[in-house]
């Protein structure tokens, strides 16, 4: 794909004017395209909540992903794509029931790339895929395994997704799992979303619910007795508690929220054909102390299957999701899996 068909998507972040074909704004603003790492990293100002949000989601890359990406090569991340998918599909994800399984020449935009694996996916499919994360080291990760994928076409930026760099109405799709809540202004990614999409382009995305037993178990207890619950706002609360522990620094995860579907429904009013379907619950998500290692080493023993998807997804094998888990998901799960158009 020749660099200039990117270039003709981009518009400056600052002043929202289209960028030249080096790059360079009429605002004096530039952003130089790193070719040893082969993205495109501007150096955005940024609050210090998305500073913080940079350091905690760097923090997961490098736990989850860097093990991974060492020993990648073209043959390993075919095969691993594989399992993903085999995976994806076993537990009706976003990418196998609401995204398209031929890809052929639509402009896909995924916001929140994380190490990569769904974008790289999607340029199999055949897609002209733009990747775009706010965290440097997530840009990277995506980038290295765009570039081991032959079919399709794609590229990694980086990016705000509150404030997007690319002209109104310049895809066909718009993907993001599970990003767009953990977000300064969810509201303003939802709006940019809107934006770049095409009129009759299509967003697919995942956000959390409130009504799961994740949330009203697991999540919501946990404020209540850490206190949080009485002394942060909610989306403050639940961060501290949900994605993890950083283990290279000290920055707990910034933000995550929780939408009920009425939630949903005003976020994204200004859509159409919204569809709205529940999945993603686990056992673990019941408020048993240490639930989450007591159920995977059951779950083990009782031979569920393994899925070696979980390496480049979460940087380790996961259990698959069992018969009692998949058929509670449409009520209990924890992942709103939404597809709606720009009218």
């Amino acid at each position: 794909m020749p660099a200039d068909f990117w270039a003709r998507l981009l518009q400056c972040p600052r002043c929202r004017q289209p960028l030249g074909a080096d790059l360079t704004c009429t605002c004096g603003a530039v952003y130089p395209f790193d070719g040893s790492r082969g993205a495109l990293i501007p150096t955005p100002t940024l609050s210090e909540g998305k500073q913080h949000i940079q350091e905690f989601w760097g923090d997961l890359c490098r736990q989850w992903y860097s093990d991974n990406d060492a020993r990648l090569t073209h043959q390993e991340l075919d095969t691993q794509l594989d399992t993903v998918e085999r995976f994806f599909q076993h537990r009706r994800q976003l990418a196998t029931v609401e995204m398209p399984a031929d890809l052929s020449g639509k402009v896909v935009l995924e916001i929140g790339s994380g190490g990569g694996a769904h974008a790289a996916l999607f340029k199999r499919r055949g897609a002209k895929l733009v990747a775009v994360d706010i965290t440097p080291e997530r840009v990277v990760s995506t980038s290295l395994k765009l570039g081991l994928v032959e079919e399709g076409a794609g590229v990694a930026f980086q990016a705000d997704a509150e404030s997007l760099p690319f002209v109104d109405g310049s895809f066909d799709i718009v993907y993001s799992n599970g990003v767009l809540h953990h977000s300064e202004s969810t509201e303003r990614c939802i709006d940019e979303v809107h934006r770049v999409l095409k009129p009759g382009g299509r967003a697919v995305l995942m956000l959390y619910s409130r009504h799961s037993a994740q949330y009203w178990l697991n999540i919501l207890p946990r404020a209540v007795l850490n206190g949080t619950a009485f002394t942060l706002p909610e989306a403050e609360s639940i961060g501290r508690i949900t994605e993890g522990k950083p283990k290279f620094g000290h920055t707990r995860n910034p933000y995550t929220r929780v939408y009920s579907a009425r939630e949903l429904r005003s976020l994204l009013r200004k859509f159409t054909d919204l569809r709205l379907r529940k999945n993603s619950f686990r056992l673990d998500h019941l408020p048993i102390p240490r639930g989450a290692q007591l159920f995977e080493g059951l779950l083990r023993k009782l031979g569920v299957p393994v899925s070696p998807a979980g390496h480049i997804l979460y940087g380790r094998a996961v259990t698959e999701e069992t018969r009692l888990e998949l058929a509670l998901s449409p009520y209990l799960g924890f992942g709103w899996n939404i597809s709606a158009l720009k009218g």
